[in-house]
């Protein structure tokens, strides 16, 4: 049986780290873990990396595992008292020294230097809204005009500041080497704001030996204004609607994710939907509609999976949660092989390139004739994710001869990995391509494939071979 195209990305926390909770939420439909590097200690990080990679041989499957960086937080320090009652028109001073009476630490250094007067400063996920009067040495002198309860150790964001320094801080270079040594493949880079950062971190992976693939989180300003060179430079992208509908306003967001959805696609980048998706199930039972039809219209619109943080990592009810959500995932997938294939432009067709004019073909074949999977052989991922771009409603079988490469092709739309012994030609052994499919009881006797590949083999994302088999 061949699952979802979409692809579920789930939390760890303390509401699922036994191992039995993680091996329900992979039988439910997970297909990759979030390890959120904001919190959780290393001891219990690699018991749970642990348990994933002994689920992966219990059940037969490959399972990801991502690890999200924390990034440059932007944080208020301790505040006297513990917390500070911010009122409409009031004046508040926020310092990066040490605080004199009533002023407001801040844990960055260069708060003082990064902001102007007329600059907004949101507090506490956008809830208080303040703006900057004046800046005096370490001292900024601002002016509530949303007001709210401060507490200790509160986010900042600056929508309106221009912050031109890494994203990746001492504790991420740590996290970072403990994740590449516990074998994570994905790392999920916090507060990009420009392709230099990407490959910064890409540097410091394969100077470690690692080959994680880099998921650029968009989750600032800057990095909504530069979207198209970090999109080209990183392997994956993540829309981080958390933090980025503090930065930009919150009717902007479904824009900006619908942009980011259709330059990744086209870029052949697997997409990642993430935060609040199914929030009030963290506490409720059942989701709001709204809610359902947030996880749909991600799954219309063509993201590659869907992400779930504080739902599965401390919710009340993690299992339902994945279990709602594979069922919105079917719904919408239902709706969408039924809808008739959409108009193309073809002029802009004919000035496709070959590998990914020979894709949309394929994609194209499979609807013409009812194929119920696409094959493809690859060693990089490239193959299988050019032809993923092209959105087909079957399923991709893509056999590649290494386990990590397998684990990276999971984030991947519609795309089932399969593990081969790299000196097999399946293309010339199709007996053999007919059998190992059958062992994974993914297809039965009747059922059409089209296979895709680039010969000579061994070029990466070429693709010049379109062959349509049915399994005897």
């Amino acid at each position: 049986m061949l699952p979802p195209l979409t692809k579920i990305i789930a939390t760890l926390g303390p509401a699922v780290g036994q191992k039995k909770q993680i091996k329900a939420l992979a039988q439910a439909g997970v297909n990759i873990f979030r390890l959120n590097l904001s919190h959780g200690v290393y001891p219990a990080l690699t018991e749970w990396i642990g348990y994933i990679r002994e689920v992966e041989k219990e059940l037969g499957i490959y399972l990801g595992i991502l690890l999200d960086l924390q990034g440059p937080k932007m944080r208020v320090g301790k505040i006297k008292n513990g917390s500070v009652q911010l009122r409409r028109g009031d004046c508040c001073v926020f310092t990066t020294g040490k605080p004199v009476g009533d002023e407001i630490p801040v844990q960055y250094a260069k708060f003082h230097q990064v902001v102007s007067p007329g600059d907004r400063v949101y507090l506490n996920d956008g809830q208080i809204c303040v703006s900057v009067q004046k800046v005096s040495g370490k001292c900024v002198e601002t002016k509530v005009s949303e007001g709210g309860l401060l507490s200790n150790f509160k986010g900042i964001n600056l929508p309106d500041a221009e912050i031109d320094e890494s994203p990746i801080t001492p504790k991420d270079r740590r996290d970072l080497e403990f994740g590449l040594q516990a074998g994570v493949d994905f790392v999920a880079l916090s507060f990009v704001g420009r392709a230099r950062d990407i490959q910064l971190l890409r540097r410091m992976i394969r100077a470690k030996g690692g080959s994680a693939e880099i998921i650029a989180k968009i989750e600032r300003r800057q990095a909504v204004e530069r979207m198209d060179e970090i999109i080209e430079e990183a392997d994956a992208v993540m829309v981080a609607r958390g933090d980025l509908g503090v930065e930009i306003p919150l009717s902007e967001v479904p824009i900006i994710q619908n942009r980011i959805l259709k330059e990744c696609i086209r870029k052949s980048r697997p997409v990642i939907v993430a935060t609040q998706m199914l929030e009030s199930m963290i506490e409720n039972a059942r989701p709001t509609r709204a809610e359902v039809s947030d996880v749909s219209n991600a799954v219309m619109s063509g993201a590659d999976a869907v992400m779930l943080s504080g739902e599965t990592a401390v919710g009340k009810h993690p299992l339902s949660v994945v279990k709602v959500m594979v069922e919105t995932i079917c719904v919408a997938e239902k709706f969408l092989n039924e809808s008739g294939a959409k108009e193309e432009n073809w002029e802009r067709l004919k000035k496709l390139p070959i590998a990914r004019g020979v894709a949309l073909t394929a994609q194209r074949m499979a609807g013409w004739l009812q194929a119920r999977a696409l094959v493809v052989f690859t060693e990089s991922g490239g193959t299988a994710k050019t032809v993923a771009s092209f959105r087909p409603k079957a399923s991709i079988l893509a056999f590649t001869s290494t386990e990590a490469q397998a684990r990276r092709l999971i984030l991947v739309r519609g795309t089932i990995p399969i593990l081969v012994d790299g000196k097999v030609s399946l293309m010339e052994d199709i007996g053999e391509l007919f059998r190992l499919i059958k062992s994974k009881r993914l297809l039965k006797k009747g059922d059409r494939v089209i296979i895709t590949a680039g010969l000579p083999l061994g070029r990466p994302g070429w693709i010049n071979v379109v062959r349509v088999e049915t399994l005897p």
